[in-house]
């Protein structure tokens, strides 16, 4: 299977690597220094799972170097989602399948503007990863799964095909029955993760543990499944208890990546998460006071050293 993996990161760059260990035809596309480490030592990733050496790796900035694909893997940064669209128009053929695996929401909207409602499929991806250095990612633990779907929730042969390949690469992978609430959910996740991380700069485990700090996660959570709803998304009823059994059943250590990008001064993905919670809470009359107060606390921040 031909894929090109749009933005090397943590997410992109861990997947991309068991899916050319797996022998397939694996494109990365990446900058900077992270892609000429790449091109010059080849892709590392550190893992309890065992770690893999991709060398020599296909590599470039230029998607348009590696042809038509069967399947992109759109792991960019919510705010690169428009310009990143518009670099891959070249490679997204009439049956290639674009597949976001971003935070937030508001980015599907905006890839299917640029590339046709046809090509963007739904995504999620759970992974505590991060680069090391230029070059290097580290899986942290053991989690790593990817979920991936039509929109219409018909399972298609590039869906099947995706799946086959995942399961090739020992890539813990599902086909829900419904993406949109499969986002969601995951929406409603990191949404409460990220607020109550960047406001107290701690990681999971102690923000669960501490009253005060699990009860800001409620209001999150609730706040988040009030505006899921006001947008009919089919949510269980127990919404609230299914996230944060979720939340209290991942690693103590973990952090939403808005942490370590607002501790390195990094621009951050806040207007995609909760800034987007709360745009869509004034349009349906949800108020949203948790999710205002993170993204004034954040907003000095947003752009990062560049402001």
């Amino acid at each position: 299977m031909k894929i090109i993996v749009m933005g090397t990161g943590a997410v992109g760059g861990y997947f991309g690597a068991r899916l050319a260990r797996a022998k397939h035809d694996v494109a990365f596309v990446a900058r900077g220094s992270h892609l000429e480490a790449i091109k010059k030592n080849g892709l590392r990733i550190i893992s309890e799972l065992g770690d893999i050496t991709i060398y020599p790796a296909k590599a470039s900035d230029n998607p348009s170097d590696f042809g038509i694909a069967d399947i992109i893997m759109f792991c960019v940064k919510s705010y690169d989602a428009t310009t990143s669209s518009q670099l891959i128009k070249t490679v997204v053929g009439p049956k290639t399948g674009v597949i976001p695996f971003l935070n937030g929401i508001g980015h599907i909207e905006i890839m299917k503007n640029i590339l046709g409602s046809k090509s963007v499929l739904g995504g999620v991806a759970a992974i505590s990863a991060l680069i090391e250095e230029p070059g290097v990612i580290r899986h942290n633990a053991t989690m790593q799964m990817l979920k991936f779907g039509e929109f219409d929730n018909i399972l298609s042969p590039r869906i099947k095909a995706f799946q086959s390949a995942c399961e090739e690469a020992s890539i813990n992978n599902s086909i829900p029955e419904n993406i949109e609430r499969d986002l969601w959910q995951k929406v409603i996740i990191i949404c409460t993760l990220a607020g109550v991380n960047c406001l107290t700069r701690l990681p999971l485990g102690i923000c669960r543990s501490n009253p005060a700090t699990r009860a800001l996660m409620e209001e999150l959570a609730t706040e988040t499944v009030a505006v899921a709803l006001s947008e009919n998304i089919p949510l269980p009823k127990n919404q609230v208890e299914i996230t944060m059994q979720g939340l209290d059943n991942l690693p103590a250590e973990m952090k939403a990546s808005t942490l370590p990008a607002l501790e390195k001064g990094e621009k951050l993905e806040i207007s995609a998460l909760n800034g987007a919670i709360e745009k869509l809470g004034k349009k349906n009359g949800i108020d949203t006071p948790m999710h205002r107060a993170v993204c004034a606390a954040l907003s000095p921040h947003e752009k990062g050293k560049l402001l």
